[in-house]
């Protein structure tokens, strides 16, 4: 039987389509009606006889896919398995609780407990209102708003509005960067940069890797359109090269690959110039395009940021995102994300769909606050200062507190960094005590993407001291020291440990 004859028209319609889709492939397999060693057509062919998206279908396929019912095989396709195969495959059930999503949700239950009164919370991933001088939003509004109400009125152009676009690409020329502005963009944040570029990787079929550790909102987008990533382990001088996909052997030609090369999130650290070279000779010899995020590149301290992937891979080749939520406002919501001008195109189009375009006021704040010397670059230099103060205190506490055995990166800029504990110790079991302690931080379980083939992070954790007083840093180091240390005389390394450790 072809899969494509089955109809979903008689299935329960109370269900989301992709559960439709996936009950009844799962009945015919049961049935018989869809043999043994089936090969399924192709996710477009199956979306355009359904009418559904291949984001549909594809949701549909990985329930399916965890269920041990059909396997996938780089190169040739998607098939059914055999009964015996599928007997020794674990239901969802049974599945061990260190899947990244069921870590995940008993975390964040512990972490409600993390941020209650009297806790110095090492937890918050954002700018410090404090570095936005007092009635300088109410400036930036009366000066956008001097050349006229009328821009603000509609809608807007859904790439954003064409001076802000060129404020951006000018950023980018300052940089010897050859941008315009139909190369840029503008976005609600770059999280919305990254669900779109996760909705075309769907629609496309396109494979997908992610360095790990990683930002969980990078996860959540990709995981949003049901885009199962490859995984590249990093360490402290960016992604493994040995642990990049290859076209040939994997399937990987044409595809995207997400990291964070400037103060990475959650490691803090910049992306090895000999590392940055193999990452772009990659690239080139699959296909590739490299997703960059460089959301932190104003916190950096000196001139030695490492250089954007655009100047070695251009347009065609690269997706840089930038955004001013951390460098300036979160609350501002405006994110850019520069790219080749079909792909622009392209995404502009989804864009629409999704919001029209994005607040026209907020964009005129972000294009006065570019343009203004006395705006962008001053805020800049104050904020560097701001979290340079706290970055050097971080590190003295930890150099006089911490015992020995913990080991913790030197960020260059930003205000966060990853401070491991011997292998075999749990960073949640250490949350559990920290906050009785009164401080709290982000155990590495919720930056780990669950890759069974590597390191996963469960004896790490991530510091955010950036909105911390240099007193509250100094006692909260001191806190999270006493605990530590604590943790590791009356507890012994366990090898299985694994996100949760035994919480």
């Amino acid at each position: 039987m072809d899969i494509s004859d089955i109809s979903t028209h008689n299935a329960d319609q109370t269900l989301p389509l992709y559960a439709q889709i996936a009950k009844e492939i799962r009945a015919a397999i049961s049935s018989g009606e869809i043999p043994p060693g089936t090969r399924l057509p192709a996710v477009t062919d199956l979306a355009e006889t359904k009418g559904v998206t291949a984001a549909t279908v594809r949701r549909a396929l990985k329930d399916l896919t965890d269920e041990g019912l059909i396997y996938s095989h780089v190169g040739r396709g998607t098939f059914v398995t055999e009964p015996a195969t599928r007997a020794a495959e674990p239901r969802p059930s049974d599945r061990p609780r260190s899947s990244r999503a069921e870590s995940e949700r008993d975390i964040r239950e512990l972490m409600a407990l993390a941020n209650r009164e009297g806790v110095i919370a090492f937890t918050r991933g954002i700018g410090d209102p404090e570095t936005v001088q007092k009635g300088t939003l109410t400036r930036l509004a009366h000066e956008a708003l001097e050349g006229g109400e009328e821009m603000f009125l509609d809608y807007g152009d859904p790439r954003g509005l064409l001076p802000l676009r060129e404020a951006i690409a000018n950023l980018y020329r300052e940089r010897s960067l050859a941008i315009g502005p139909e190369n840029v963009l503008v976005t609600s944040g770059s999280q919305q940069a990254l669900a779109l570029i996760a909705r075309e990787a769907a629609e496309k079929g396109t494979p997908v890797a992610c360095e790990t550790p990683c930002y969980s909102g990078v996860l959540n987008a990709f995981e949003a359109f049901a885009v199962r990533p490859a995984f590249v382990e990093r360490d402290a001088r960016g992604p493994r090269p040995e642990r990049l996909p290859e076209g040939g052997v994997r399937g990987f030609a044409g595809g995207v690959f997400y990291l964070c090369p400037i103060l990475h999130n959650p490691m803090g650290t910049d992306i090895a110039p000999d590392r940055q070279a193999l990452v772009v000779e990659w690239a080139r010899r699959t296909g590739s395009v490299i997703l960059a995020d460089e959301i932190f590149r104003d916190l950096h301290f000196g001139p030695e940021a490492p250089a954007s992937f655009l100047a070695s891979l251009g347009t065609e080749r690269s997706i840089v995102l930038g955004s001013l939520s951390k460098s300036f406002i979160s609350g501002l919501r405006v994110g850019w994300l520069i790219a080749s001008e079909e792909r622009i195109r392209s995404l502009t189009a989804v864009k629409k769909a999704m919001d029209l375009g994005c607040p026209p006021l907020m964009q005129g704040i972000a294009r006065v606050f570019l343009e203004d010397e006395s705006g962008y670059r001053a805020h800049g230099a104050l904020v560097r200062e701001h979290y340079r103060i706290r970055r050097d205190a971080v590190l003295s506490a930890l150099d006089r507190h911490m015992p020995e055995g913990v080991a913790w990166t030197r960020p260059a800029g930003g205000f966060q960094l990853w401070l491991s504990l011997p292998p075999g110790y749990s960073a949640v079991e250490l949350l559990v005590r920290a906050v009785e302690a009164g401080v709290s931080f982000l155990p590495g379980a919720l930056q780990w993407t669950g890759n069974p083939s590597g390191e996963d992070y469960s004896a790490s954790l991530r510091l955010c001291y950036g909105s911390l007083k240099p007193e509250e840093i100094e006692e909260g180091i001191a806190r999270l020291a006493r605990a530590t240390r604590a943790y590791l005389a009356e507890s012994s390394a366990r090898p299985d440990y694994s996100g949760l450790g035994d919480f």
